[in-house]
């Protein structure tokens, strides 16, 4: 059986999006998959997503086909990714496109500091995030998708809202 640790998340979209993939990733490292633990073998790694401006971080620790995640920064990470802000985060992690990151280097939407190497590593396992959905329920996913997207742009406006009163 699979238990969900009690761990520090705060109520940003960017931190709680990497505590769920932290959680993904601890059952992915229990998988019986010959491909997802080849993934895993070998590497002592510790890799961490932040934004400064959200005052968000959360780190990946693999050790030799172990994982852990923790809540804020890293003594010494292999990999810093740091994100603009939150949302960006969230769109270049959700997008998992791994060319739209570099773009978002460009742009200054982003920073990395570390092996590089280590994004395309984590990008293969990153793969394996979100499970494949069954076909019987891809007519009901269908269906759904206009009212997210509706309920999207609807969060996206409140959320300005929220920052323009902040003075963010």
């Amino acid at each position: 059986m699979f238990t969900i640790p009690v761990l520090d998340v705060k109520s940003d979209p960017l931190d709680v999006l990497l505590a769920v993939i932290g959680y993904r990733l601890s059952m992915l490292a229990s998988s019986d998959d010959e491909d997802i633990k080849a993934l895993f073998a070998d590497k002592q790694v510790i890799i961490e997503f932040a934004s400064d401006e959200s005052d968000v971080a959360r780190y990946y620790q693999f050790d030799n086909g172990k994982f852990s995640q923790s809540s804020g920064h890293a003594d010494k990470a292999d990999l810093t990714i740091t994100f603009k802000d939150s949302m960006t985060g969230v769109k270049l992690l959700t997008q998992g496109d791994l060319p739209a990151f570099m773009t978002a280097v460009q742009d200054k939407k982003l920073s990395m500091d570390g092996n590089y190497s280590l994004l395309m590593w984590f990008n293969k396992l990153a793969k394996h995030i979100v499970p494949p959905i069954p076909e019987e329920l891809k007519p009901h996913i269908q269906r759904a998708k206009p009212y997210v997207y509706k309920t999207q742009k609807f969060a996206e406006h409140w959320i300005g809202v929220a920052k323009h009163k902040l003075g963010k």
